[in-house]
């Protein structure tokens, strides 16, 4: 039964993206930001941190179960200063550990220091309620089954010209 166990698990972690990543390069960040802007919508949480800093070591096991609460919802991972200097550099990382959060592969917020779970909890709640408001999607199917609902009378004309008045606001 062992074995079976340790194989069914094997294989479902397949599948499943990590809790954390750990980035190893400028061009693994960037696909990581272009994805999730372009294909997922979710927010990215990063951790700007060194294996020598104190609170990064504190904040580390934190990160972590912030991140295993976020998981259907953000993307965290983790960026070593010493190991991408261009990164931090990129993003302006002047102390540690510095937490950034994007929306739509863009910087939006950012916190400096050991922040603790609550402070990183309520940073995350902020971003990921940031990142669904940007991240509505307005179907003309949609618009018109709402007008069907509240309006019955609006003809498919009008609805489509509101249609067309909210896609020109993106």
């Amino acid at each position: 039964w062992g074995a079976l166990l340790s194989v069914s698990v094997n294989l479902h972690g397949v599948h499943a993206r990590p809790v954390v990543r750990n980035i190893r390069s400028t061009h693994e960040f960037d696909r990581l930001l272009e994805k999730h802007a372009s294909e997922t919508g979710l927010p990215v949480v990063v951790d700007f941190y060194s294996d020598s800093c104190g609170p990064c070591r504190m904040m580390a096991p934190i990160f972590r179960n912030v991140a295993a609460e976020f998981a259907d919802r953000a993307v965290f991972v983790k960026v070593d200063t010493n190991a991408q200097p261009e990164l931090s550099q990129r993003y302006q990382v002047r102390s540690l550990p510095t937490f950034q959060f994007f929306v739509d592969g863009k910087k939006a917020h950012q916190a400096v220091g050991g922040i603790g779970e609550q402070g990183l909890r309520q940073e995350a709640n902020q971003i990921v309620r940031q990142a669904q408001l940007e991240n509505v999607l307005l179907t003309l199917d949609a618009l018109l089954e709402y007008y069907h609902t509240v309006d019955p009378e609006k003809p498919r004309s009008d609805v489509e010209t509101v249609y067309q008045k909210c896609a020109k606001m993106n």
